[in-house]
């Protein structure tokens, strides 16, 4: 396993360093692409006061984002023991003590799927299914607020509505609401 080092970009905790952990079951989301996904959040959601589930959260990159921009409640889950094991490390660099979870993404949607959240994301392992299960469940139980977003990190091209959607090298990156209607 290698670790490098990744900072929160704004907020609170802006320039806490952060490890992230690099092998075969986690790949870093750069800082660069993490940037440019709260760029694009910061026109469509409030951070100040949201509500945020990081279900694949791997070290914790996107969840203390979040977090150090104002985010009332987060929750950060991932199955991966290793992962797990530095994303805590990460919440206490940044004096992090939310909900961190280590249970599989259908468990905890299945534990909050009567709550609404502002902010999802979802950047399961590229190789996976798991973004079509979780939206399913998303949708159907009606767990984003109104106004809220789904980011989605996938390592190809999606066929969903998106709000947004850009691309960086391997990232594909997508910001969908399904109770956004386009303008006729």
């Amino acid at each position: 396993m290698l670790e490098l080092l990744m900072r929160i970009i704004s907020g609170t905790r802006r320039g806490k360093l952060l490890i992230e952990k690099v092998d075969d079951t986690t790949r870093p989301t750069t800082d660069r692409v993490r940037e440019n996904v709260f760029n694009v959040l910061a026109n469509l959601v409030k951070f100040q006061g949201a509500r945020v589930l990081d279900l694949f959260a791997g070290t914790g990159g996107y969840g203390l984002e979040a977090f150090s921009r104002g985010a009332a409640e987060v929750i950060l889950n991932d199955l991966d023991k290793q992962a797990l094991k530095v994303l805590k490390q990460n919440c206490e660099l940044v004096h992090f003590n939310g909900t961190v979870l280590n249970l599989d993404f259908r468990v905890v949607l299945e534990k909050y799927r009567s709550e609404k959240f502002d902010i999802i994301f979802l950047d399961p392992p590229y190789e996976s299914d798991y973004i079509q299960i979780a939206l399913d469940v998303i949708v159907q139980q009606e767990m984003l607020s109104h106004g809220g977003v789904i980011v989605i990190e996938s390592g190809k091209q999606l066929k969903i509505p998106s709000l947004v959607f850009k691309n960086y090298g391997r990232a594909w990156l997508y910001f969908v609401n399904p109770n956004w209607q386009p303008l006729q």
